[in-house]
């Protein structure tokens, strides 16, 4: 449950920086598409085109908006955590740069900043209501609660999976 800003008690409250991303992109920055030999995580997605540039550096917490609302896709929730560690001007981005927006050509804006992310953790996803920008988001201790990348089961465990799928 998100809470007002005016009420935040660091006792009780976690506080993270968070965007709030329209879907699909908001799946594809947070969503680990493969990790490479240096076992680092990499999302399909790995610049967000904005209006304006940041000076933030550090972990964002990355939300899907509201609308639209698309087939598959949850809508006015938490995804997941990235880093942000730079921005570059639309301006001076490669063929590369482009690709890693997932904007198709058409749609591609002449002006504005790529912000630069990595390190993608998906969430529990839990309802919010987005704001502009990068924004403070306050929720109770323990809310926001990674998923995890690996698990460990036993025989049994693995028996139980199998009947499942079959």
């Amino acid at each position: 449950m998100q809470v007002d800003s005016k009420y935040y008690n660091p006792k009780v409250h976690d506080k993270f920086k968070a965007l709030t991303v329209r879907q699909p992109y908001a799946d594809l920055l947070t969503c680990a598409a493969f990790r490479d030999d240096d076992g680092k995580y990499h999302a399909e997605k790995t610049i967000e085109v904005r209006t304006r540039n940041t000076n933030y550096r550090g972990d964002l917490l990355i939300c899907a908006s509201a609308k639209p609302q698309l087939f598959g896709r949850m809508s006015g929730v938490t995804c997941g955590f990235v880093e942000l560690y730079d921005t570059k001007l639309v301006s001076e981005f490669t063929p590369e740069d482009w690709a890693a927006t997932c904007i198709p050509e058409k749609d591609r804006p002449k002006k504005g900043y790529g912000w630069m992310m990595r390190n993608p953790r998906r969430v529990v996803e839990m309802p919010i209501k987005g704001q502009l920008g990068v924004y403070n988001l306050i929720v109770p201790k323990g809310d926001i609660m990674e998923y995890p990348r690996a698990m460990a089961i036993g025989a049994d465990g693995w028996k139980m999976i199998q009947d499942r799928t079959r």
